[in-house]
């Protein structure tokens, strides 16, 4: 019999949407298992855990209209048995569940991480080693159950295979299908159709939503990172490090010690009188290098501001492409479990758009460093800056231009240079390279220029100059944001790279 224009319409539709999601998982997996050190983030590894999810069950849309049992009336192109079916549903039902709990985590990251201000090594030992162990073993039990009661068959569409009672479509038209078998059990496989397409995804969907709702009121309204104004507790910081207390405690402590010296040593009105002069030269100094640091904790709030808004807009993005793919879905299946009918424009709406996390993902994912990639090569469309990164094995491009560097000891700060051969010898200056830098842990300072910052063996541009501080560069902070290695401008806004300021300013001046 041949298959009706709709169902091949709507078969046609899953089997590309699937192979889409299928091609953007695995090469967001790819990128990410591939690159050094590439599982060593929680957000990575959720990432990382949702790709595998969407894997599984991108390939079981993609074969399902061929792994289905043959003899089932509705699944026209079908060319499998009872056993090509189970396995489908089996996947399928691994992938289906496992995806909104994991998408859901991520939210659950980004908490800790924003509101919480926890660091990746908090996140990992206090969270998300128990979201694993909960999710996994949660996936794992009740869908091994479910294969082992025979619970996974042809679904009504014939598209796929899932929970449900056989024969296929026997709750719906009874009449022409027949009446339902008692095995499997039909309560069971409404309870299972229920709890893992129904209940976990609004669950998920709703604690995304919460959670969301939470940071939108924390972060955006209430520290107002999104506004020019540094967040409140950054204010607070800054005030009560104001320059003026510390400056006068630290004159009062040069004075001191100039008054002490000139009791003890001075016998001349000459020699007075370059003691004075000392005294004034070390209160400008102080002045100035006081009003140094307010300005690296401005610079560092800025980087923070724009750090925390891009992780906001990648939560939101998440969230969005969340419930775009789930929200239609789960209402057409509580349609057919109360017996309403389901439009035709929903049926192929549902099929394209829920298959389509894969590519979502991928998209949000790599997003931040497509972005970069723009700044740096203006006019560049986004679809090939998207390109020119996942070319670029999801990093952005570097387009700057190599300057020669300084290195003066002692110093433990880490750096990356061109040839580590080269240390061994007494050199003043070594070639900066803006692509593949060898990661260095020696007793060299960058004095001016460019350096580049190492975090987790990733290395952060640090730009700066003769006689200032350096600071990690905004563009860096946002195109190495799935790295997510700059901990301490999460953590604090003003004393993240404070050690990083004091250790380069102790050097330069």
């Amino acid at each position: 019999m041949a298959a009706p224009k709709i169902w091949q319409t709507s078969a046609a539709l899953q089997i590309s949407s699937g192979s889409v999601s299928f091609l953007s998982s695995s090469t967001l997996a790819y990128m990410i298992k591939t690159k050094k050190n590439g599982l060593h983030t929680p957000y990575r590894r959720l990432i990382f855990a949702v790709s595998a999810a969407d894997i599984l069950q991108s390939i079981c849309f993609t074969l399902g209209p061929f792994l289905n049992v043959s003899t089932v009336p509705q699944a026209f192109w079908a060319v499998g048995n009872t056993s090509t079916c189970r396995l489908d549903g089996f996947l399928l039902g691994l992938g289906s569940t496992a995806a909104p709990l994991y998408t859901c985590s991520l939210c659950i990251y980004y908490y800790c991480k924003l509101q919480k201000k926890m660091t990746n090594e908090k996140i990992a030992y206090k969270v998300e080693r128990w979201l694993h162990f909960v999710i996994l073993t949660f996936v794992v039990a009740t869908n091994t159950y479910a294969l082992a009661s025979n619970m996974f068959n042809s679904s009504t569409t014939g598209t796929f295979c899932k929970y449900a009672v056989t024969p296929s479509g026997c709750r719906q038209r009874p009449d022409i299908f027949g009446e339902c078998n008692a095995s499997p059990d039909p309560k069971s496989v409404t309870i299972f159709n229920v709890m893992n397409l129904v209940v976990l995804p609004i669950v998920s969907l709703f604690g995304t939503l919460v959670l969301f709702a939470i940071l939108i009121y924390q972060i955006v309204v209430k520290e107002k990172i999104f506004s020019s104004k540094p967040p409140k507790q950054c204010e607070n910081k800054i005030t009560a490090s104001s320059p003026e207390p510390q400056v006068q405690s630290e004159e009062r402590t040069v004075k001191q010690e100039e008054e002490f010296s000139s009791e003890s040593r001075i016998s001349s009105p000459n020699q007075a009188k370059n003691t004075s002069h000392t005294t004034k030269q070390s209160s400008s100094f102080l002045r100035n290098r006081q009003a140094s640091r307010n300005d690296n904790a401005d610079d560092t709030n800025t980087i923070a501001n724009a750090y925390r808004q891009e992780m906001m807009a990648q939560l939101l993005l998440y969230s969005l492409a969340f419930v775009l793919t789930y929200l239609i879905y789960v209402i057409g299946i509580v349609l057919l479990f109360t017996g309403k009918p389901v439009s035709t424009a929903h049926y192929i709406i549902a099929q394209t758009l829920y298959p389509l996390q894969g590519l979502f993902n991928i998209a949000i994912y790599i997003r931040p460093a497509a972005r970069v990639t723009r700044i740096r090569r203006p006019g560049t469309s986004w679809l090939k800056a998207y390109f020119l990164v996942i070319k670029n094995g999801g990093e952005a491009l570097q387009e700057r231009t190599p300057l020669v560097m300084n290195f003066k000891p002692p110093s433990s700060v880490k750096f990356g240079v061109e040839n580590n051969n080269r240390l061994g010898m007494e050199i003043e200056s070594c070639d900066d390279v803006s692509k593949e830098c060898k990661y260095v842990d020696s007793s060299f300072q960058l004095s001016r220029d460019n350096a580049a910052f190492n975090s987790s063996e990733e290395f952060f541009y640090v730009k700066g100059g003769e006689g200032e501080s350096a600071q990690v560069d905004i563009e860096d902070a946002i195109a190495g944001i799935h790295h997510n290695d700059l901990d301490a401008i999460v953590e604090d806004s003003v004393d993240g790279f404070s050690s990083l300021h004091s250790q380069t300013s102790s050097t330069q001046m």
